[in-house]
């Protein structure tokens, strides 16, 4: 039987603008900044370019959907494409603060992603092949401001008998 392990990568830090609104369950946010960092030495290897967004939907029980797509210029001068999904779910103490535009923290709420990331750089070729896990570390909506999110990611690997990942 094989293990599943998680394993620290990366952190996306970017910022969001005003989303505009589609209607009442469906906002699409603008991200024109941010930054991909080495999670072992903390150095910025990839700044966010347009384009990069998050369509953004809310279903009835208030749980938003997730559809993100961040594009990073690479240390390295080639481009790397994240394709995000996952899931936020306000709770009764966080939601005042997102109407308020204040900051929220990762342990305040469920936040998950599920990150594709793919790339021809050859130092970063092995994104192509693996799946990563996002955890939100801190979140601040942007009311009549910009507001920036941060999440940490985790690389799923596992091991067998036979392989080591």
């Amino acid at each position: 039987m094989s293990q599943l392990t998680l394993n620290a990568a990366f952190k996306i830090e970017a910022d969001i603008e005003v989303p505009l609104q589609v209607h009442e369950g469906k906002a699409i946010f603008n991200v024109p900044s941010g930054k991909l960092i080495d999670h072992k030495g903390n150095a910025v290897i990839g700044e966010l370019v347009s384009p990069s967004g998050d369509w953004l939907e809310i279903q009835p029980s208030g749980t938003m959907n997730l559809n993100i797509r961040d594009a990073f210029k690479l240390e390295d001068g080639h481009n790397l494409l994240a394709t995000i999904t996952g899931r936020s779910v306000p709770n009764e103490v966080v939601v005042p603060k997102m109407e308020s535009g204040s900051l929220v923290s990762g342990d305040e709420m469920y936040f998950v992603l599920s990150l594709l990331m793919e790339t021809d750089s050859d130092k970063y070729r092995w994104v192509n092949d693996r799946v990563f896990l996002g955890q939100m570390t801190e979140f601040t909506m942007p009311s009549e401001g910009p507001g920036a999110i941060s999440y940490d990611v985790f690389v799923i690997g596992y091991e067998t008998s036979s392989i080591s990942l």
